[in-house]
């Protein structure tokens, strides 16, 4: 019998990856996973891991995604250690359980300028910093030319109690991901930009919000969810995998990939009203 041939692996082996949020529930398990795929990583995060990873492919920078400078410094920092940046994992930013929640009406503007300031400006400072790299440092051999921008449920079903985290993540997977997909290949042919779209991801502070709240874990991810679950970190972790190889992805962007379980809307009205 013929054996098939036929190339089923990622292909990330040597790609130099920047992951921001590094140090976050989800950052983690991005950085081991890209580690796994054989990528050299640049971890990006304003704190430092509270468990520390130890990689002879892995260097952490504490960079603040809202400012120029601080991050300007630690992109050079990280291209000069491992090469052009070639893949950019965004997942840092405001998450939805640290937002202030109440009505837009009695939201201060300070807490709406934070939320946008972080996921909003702090994407596009990541985004345009990135691509700057890749106009001056790639060539025509770079691969897995890519952006991974993280969006969210809420940017498609909206949050009642917190108007400008869903505004913000809206604009990051649909205005930007679109316009950027458009506008990169103008600066390298191969270039893709792509969205995830996570639902409630099964993160120990989720846990402790369904802890808190029992009927939080049906609200959120089981009245409205295919699968009646909370999404496991390694499921995000393995989609941005697959947006980032070439081999799989290649022909893949502006797209928003939905990593929530089968989410098909938000639940309105969780309790029938008291007669």
């Amino acid at each position: 019998m013929a054996e098939v041939s036929f190339d089923v692996g990622l292909g990330l082996d040597a790609t130099h990856v920047l992951i921001t949020g590094s140090s976050g529930a989800i950052g983690t398990v991005l950085v081991r996973a890209f580690l796994a795929a054989g990528a050299y990583v640049s971890a990006f995060d304003l704190v430092h891991p509270r468990e520390p990873l130890e990689h002879e492919r892995l260097q952490t920078h504490q960079a603040d995604i809202t400012d120029e400078a601080s991050l300007e410094s630690a992109l050079e920092s990280a291209r000069e250690r491992y090469g052009v940046i070639t893949t950019c994992v965004l997942a840092a930013g405001v998450d939805l359980s640290y937002c202030q929640h109440s009505s837009l009406v009695d939201m201060p503007l300070k807490e709406w300028q934070r939320i946008l300031n972080v996921n909003l400006t702090g994407t596009f400072l990541t985004c345009r910093a990135w691509l700057r790299g890749i106009k001056s440092h790639a060539t025509s051999q770079s691969r897995n030319i890519s952006a991974i921008i993280f969006g969210s449920e809420a940017g498609t079903f909206g949050v009642a109690d917190c108007a400008a985290y869903a505004a913000s993540k809206s604009a990051i997977q649909y205005g930007l991901v679109k316009s950027l997909a458009r506008d990169a290949v103008n600066i390298h042919p191969r270039c893709r930009v792509n969205a995830v779209a996570p639902g409630p991801v099964a993160t120990k502070q989720f846990s402790k919000e369904c802890e808190d709240d029992p009927i939080t874990l049906w609200r959120e991810a089981q009245a409205t969810v295919a699968l009646k679950q909370a999404v496991p970190l390694e499921a995000v972790a393995r989609a941005c995998l697959f947006l980032a190889s070439e081999n799989f992805a290649g022909n893949m962007t502006g797209q928003i990939v939905p990593v929530d379980s089968g989410k098909s809307g938000a639940l309105m009205w969780p309790e029938a009203p008291l007669p």
